[in-house]
Parts: structure tokens; sequence; C-alpha cells
């Protein structure tokens, strides 16, 4: 069994298992070019390979910690394989606060405003329409772009007091179901099934089609935001309208749990960072010093 296959009976993502993956080439690729190097790994290898990602390669703290989770898994993989005995401590890096969480950037009010007109610019009732249910059901949701892509007619449940999406399989594998209460989502929902009836792909599975394919896919996407950004002036991510969607929760709840359960994330310290000062805030108090020493 190799490792790519290793990581598939995990059931981790094919994004993952891919950066995984390249991790560990470029380690056995670092590793083979030391003199003398017969170990597939060691312990002073692992410490090495970290002063060589600081000091030579001047990698960021956090992209030394995603590369050491790739060398973790692979000396879990090499043990349970028999190929290695020895036990060995992957260590992360060690981050200051302000350091270990990026800040997610979110939409004001008046962005979400420009943004909700530049999709009416839109003059292709198939676009306008499948355009604004994709952003509603990131921004009214939270969605992740996969998630919402992968919705299928059947995750739609629209039944007389049951109105909910269903995430069939989110990050991580997760299952969940989210209620729909927002009028406005609803509608977009509505006015899209109606629209995407009239397709050549009105049979498909699939809630998203597109006008070549039985299901949109990434691409489509892409081009859903790049078509908004110029309309609206706002430019904008998918993941953006999600990080929108989860500080409006937290401003208006002050209740971490319950933006955890909405978000579906494993564990709080994922929704935290909704809670923390922006790094421009914190900017901001030292600038001021000048004015109070």
């Amino acid at each position: 069994m190799d490792f790519t296959l290793y990581l598939k009976q995990q059931e981790m993502r094919q994004k993952t298992i891919a950066g995984y993956t390249a991790v560990i080439n470029e380690f056995i690729q670092w590793r083979d070019a030391l003199p003398d190097q017969s170990e597939i790994v060691t312990q002073l290898l692992i410490l090495e390979y970290k002063s060589y990602l600081k000091t030579i390669r001047k990698n960021h703290p956090k992209s030394i910690n995603r590369k050491l989770a790739a060398l973790r898994k692979w000396i879990q993989y090499l043990q349970a394989t028999g190929k290695l005995k020895e036990v060995i401590a992957v260590k992360d890096e060690a981050l200051a606060d302000i350091e270990r969480w990026k800040d997610p950037k979110f939409l004001d009010k008046n962005e979400i405003r420009d943004i909700r007109k530049g999709l009416e610019k839109e003059p292709s009732d198939f676009l306008r329409n499948r355009d604004r249910c994709m952003i509603y059901l990131m921004l009214y949701l939270g969605l992740r772009q996969e998630e919402m892509l992968n919705l299928e007619l059947a995750d739609i449940i629209r039944t007389p007091g049951k109105q909910k999406v269903i995430i069939r399989e989110g990050k991580g594998g997760f299952y969940g179901e989210l209620a729909l209460e927002s009028a406005e989502l609803r509608g977009a929902i509505d006015q899209w099934i109606v629209e995407r009836a009239k397709s050549r792909f009105a049979d498909s599975p699939y809630l998203f089609v597109s006008r070549k394919s039985a299901h949109a896919g990434k691409r489509a996407a892409v081009k859903m935001i790049q078509r908004v950004c110029k309309t609206s002036g706002v430019q904008f991510t998918c993941h953006q309208l999600r990080h929108t969607f989860a500080k409006r929760i937290i401003d208006e709840t002050g209740n971490i749990k319950k933006a955890q359960e909405l978000l579906r994330h494993k564990h709080t310290s994922s929704t935290e960072i909704y809670t923390r000062h922006r790094k421009e805030e914190l900017n901001e108090v030292l600038r001021k010093l000048d004015d109070v020493m």
C-alpha cells in the first residue's frame, strides 16, 4: 500500500492528498541530497528539515506547520506499514495568537448592497438567476463553494413545515442540515429552479447546471464571481461570502457555540477567528502610542 492509498482509506479529500504528497516528495528530494543519508526518516532529520525550512527556505511558520502536518501523517503511514519502528515526534512551530489566525475578510453592508445590485445587471436570465442562487446560498447559509456546487435537487427540501438544505458531505465528510429561514434565499432558489427547468439538463440530479454541462463545476463558480465583481464593482471571493455570514452570526448572537454549529466547524478554535481583534485594529492601537507616550 502506498502513501496515497493510505490517505484515501482515511477518507481525506483529494486536494489534501495532493498537498500532502507534494510535501513528502519535497522532503524526500531534500533528504536524498544530503551526504551519506540512508535512513527513511529520523528524529534528527525532522529537526534539520525544520531548520532548513526556517533558515534556508525562509518559510513562514504557518507554511512550516502545514508541511509538518504532512510529515506527521507520512510517519503514521510508515509505522502502520511496518517500514518505520522508531517513535518520532513532530512538533509545530510556535505562533503568537496574532500570527496564528489569518484575518477573515468580511463584506460590509454597502458591499453586499452593491453585489445584490450587480447581480441584477446580468442580461442572461439563466446566469442572473443561477448567480443569485449561488451567491445567496453562500451568503445566507455560509455554504462553502464546494458544498454549494455539489448540492442536488433532492437536497433542497421545500415541504410545508420543513424547509431546509442538506449538506451530504461537507468539509471533513460531515453531514449537515440548515433551515431555509431567509425569504431572500428561498426566493432566489425558487427563481433558479423555474429557470433551470427550461435547461436541456433539467433532468440532472444536481441543483446547479451550466449551459454546456449537467453539473456546474468550479470553473462556473470562478466565472460567476468574475461577472459579479465586474457588475458590482466589489472584489470578493466565495469564501468571503462565508466569512461575512459567520461574522453576522457572531455579531447578532454573541454566541460562539451557535456560530460553530451553523458553520459546521469541528472545533471551536476554527470559529474563534471571527471573535478576535483584526490586525488593523491592533495596528491602530500601536499607531496611537506616539500620542500617549
